[in-house]
């Protein structure tokens, strides 16, 4: 659908809202938005491209910084306006490195300076953001003053007197614009591999009965509908894994951080293993914390390549997952996916391909045919087609 099927509108109690000029039916693209700044994740710095935001094993990295990396010279090329005055930042900073929010905040000031005009900002601008700065506490603010001050060493090597910036280009507004607006980047996995910035889609409310999702390919923004809009209609998307973590699951998956080696997700099953053994084995799967660490064990095990055991988690979490994401929903869809792949593996054909065709009937809508998951979806199904007429 063109851009020009959606348009701003005062939203009543939420401020403004997008809605749909034009009736709308299940699986069709609303949106294709760019991100107005963007930058990896701290964590997947070193085993995504920095520009496209692809996993790759053999990344080149930037000569200059040797902190940024990509996939190929064409890749580093469309990357370099944007990276040029960052590559300066990061290298007088070394060996320290910026939080994820202090550089994309960099890269959204450099970009307001250069006055860039963005596709993303079609229907609303940077400018026009809102910010929650009232709703947060003075501890709150406190902390966004501190990565101001932090943005402002960040910068040092490029803007040496931040006092000379135009009015418009206020550190503190931006983190206030950043924290509420910005989008974590997912994968097709749905695994976080960055953060960015796209104005037009900050019009989004959420609905926990959402009429559209986003996915990502890439760097873009894929907004579908994943039932019939009507004329008028808002559209209203619900943001994939918002609900509230256990404490004790949460703090142990944030110390477990994403592993890099053999040893780490080890120790990562270890950890779930005993926490699935312990109190929370007494938990039915389809208790929101159980299932977390149903997932990172499951995870943990794919990262081993101990095949037999991921199916064991994998299978446990399909009942949960669609539970608490029914309908047409990227989250449930990936899930489906990777259980049959892990079924097609175990020469489980039957209900790998039974598997693959749920995923399929739905991916077909939150994703659409020409993403690239779809395609990796539809080509292993048709292999197990395949090995199911020859028996």
């Amino acid at each position: 659908m063109e851009p020009a099927a959606l348009e701003r509108f005062p939203s009543p109690g939420k401020g403004s809202g997008l809605r749909s000029r034009r009736r709308v039916r299940p699986g069709q693209l609303l949106y294709r938005a760019e991100p107005f700044a963007y930058v990896v994740t701290k964590e997947q710095r070193g085993d995504v491209c920095h520009r496209c935001l692809r996993r790759n094993e053999h990344l080149h990295r930037c000569s200059q910084c040797k902190v940024a990396k990509y996939c190929d010279t064409s890749c580093q090329k469309e990357a370099w306006l944007d990276h040029k005055q960052e590559c300066r930042c990061l290298k007088s900073i070394k060996p320290n490195f910026p939080p994820d929010s202090v550089r994309l905040a960099g890269r959204i000031v450099f970009k307001l300076l250069r006055q860039s005009v963005c596709l993303s900002e079609r229907l609303y601008s940077f400018s026009n953001l809102q910010s929650n700065i009232e709703q947060l506490s003075e501890e709150m603010k406190d902390g966004l003053r501190h990565l101001a001050q932090t943005l402002q060493l960040y910068l040092k090597t490029e803007i040496q007197d931040a006092s000379h910036l135009p009015p418009a280009i206020d550190f503190f507004q931006i983190f206030t614009k950043v924290t509420c607006n910005c989008f974590t980047i997912s994968n097709g996995e749905m695994q976080d591999v960055g953060v960015g910035l796209y104005p037009s889609m900050s019009l989004l409310n959420h609905s926990c009965d959402p009429n559209c999702v986003i996915v990502f390919e890439g760097y873009q923004l894929l907004l579908r509908s994943v039932r019939e809009i009507q004329i008028g209609e808002e559209d209203a998307e619900k943001l994939a894994g918002e609900e509230h973590a256990w404490k004790e699951v949460k703090d142990a998956v944030n110390e477990m951080r994403y592993p890099k080696s053999k040893e780490e997700w080890e120790q990562v099953l270890a950890r779930c293993q005993n926490l699935l053994s312990g109190s929370m084995g007494h938990l039915p799967d389809t208790n929101i914390y159980q299932l977390k660490m149903l997932d990172c064990a499951m995870d943990a095990c794919i990262n081993l390549e101990s095949w037999e055991e991921a199916l064991y988690y994998g299978s446990r979490t399909l009942e949960p997952y669609r539970l608490y994401y029914p309908g047409f929903h990227p989250l449930r869809a990936v899930q489906l996916m990777r259980v049959g792949k892990l079924q097609y593996s175990q020469g489980m054909f039957p209900q790998a391909l039974e598997t693959l065709k749920q995923a399929y009937n739905i991916m077909k809508v939150t994703h659409g045919t020409d993403h690239s998951l779809m395609q990796a979806l539809m080509e292993i199904k048709e292999q197990c087609e395949a090995i199911m007429r020859t028996q």
